[in-house]
């Protein structure tokens, strides 16, 4: 079987990343060799990473790796991931998820051995729904597809509501964040981009897009994770909102995206601007609207 690093980038997060680490450790039937790898934005002391590697010790193959960033941002943690993991297969993980399946390492590296095409293989949330009228909404407006597996016209992903519906392996065009996998070769044109450095909104796109070029993407429904997701972003709402359109517009950039697909995007925005202000989310909304002025009057950067 092959082996694998598990990449965890993490800030100032200590609890969860416990609960995460933890939940590895009770892995069963795991037959190669598990990195552990923490690229750190915050400040994890050393006694606590020497907590982390006594829970890990339970499981002779597991060996954490700890790396401390100089320059924040997840975009770069993602980077450097690729960089410094030991092992060809990359699991990427968000620090407040828990692998609730003790045999999710061993079903997960099933795929590659099974499919050597694969460049990625991505898991599911659970607990994560869309009603009919939800999807019917986020077709109309372009934040999801009608299929699983696309992205809508604008470029986003919304159509992953619906993936806890899947009974079997299906092509993706995108993944998950909290819950993604690579061969780390395939990977090897990601690089540092200056739009991504604050406010990494959309950063698993950007890594599926370079992925595809070396091989097939697939979401296996059998990996599934749970997400302690905040309901609310640590950063601020009206960054945020602005960064989901500008780094929006880069990836249908970098895609060599069509008029009709920066005509569907300010459709998206302006959906969106409309949702904020009826919820009385103004930061929220004065960031779309400083989105749409990038979109139409701003200066963009070549890729």
């Amino acid at each position: 079987m092959k082996n694998i690093t598990i990449a965890i980038c993490t800030r100032n997060r200590i609890a969860d990343i416990t609960k995460c680490i933890e939940s590895i450790s009770r892995q069963v039937e795991l037959y190669c060799e598990v990195e552990i790898l923490i690229v750190d934005d915050g400040d994890i002391k050393k006694e606590q990473l020497h907590l982390f590697e006594a829970i890990l010790s339970k499981i002779k193959c597991m060996k954490l790796s700890y790396f401390k960033k100089l320059k924040a941002g997840i975009w770069l943690s993602r980077v450097e991931c690729v960089k410094i993991a030991v092992h060809e297969i990359i699991l990427y993980l968000d620090d407040d998820v828990e692998l609730d399946d003790p045999y999710y390492i061993s079903k997960l590296l099933k795929n590659y051995e099974d499919d050597a095409s694969l460049a990625g293989v991505g898991g599911i949330a659970k607990g994560l729904y869309s009603s009919k009228i939800a999807n019917a909404l986020g077709v109309a407006t372009f934040q999801m597809s009608s299929s699983l597996g696309k992205l809508s016209k604008s470029g986003l992903a919304g159509s992953i509501a619906n993936w806890n519906k899947a009974k079997s392996n299906f092509e993706t065009e995108f993944f998950h964040g909290c819950n993604m996998s690579f061969k780390k070769s395939s990977l090897k044109d990601m690089k540092p981009l200056s739009w991504m450095e604050n406010y990494a909104v959309g950063d698993d796109l950007y890594m599926c897009y370079y992925a595809s070029k070396y091989g097939r993407l697939v979401i296996d429904p059998d990996l599934k994770i749970i997400h302690h997701e905040s309901p609310q972003s640590r950063d601020k709402a009206e960054n945020v909102s602005k960064a989901k359109v500008v780094n929006h517009y880069y990836f249908l950039k970098m895609k060599q995206a069509g008029i009709l697909n920066y005509g569907a995007l300010l459709w998206t925005i302006v959906y969106s601007i409309v949702k904020e202000m009826v919820k009385k989310n103004n930061d929220a909304s004065i960031g779309y609207l400083k989105g749409i002025k990038f979109l139409l009057f701003a200066k963009k950067e070549s890729i």
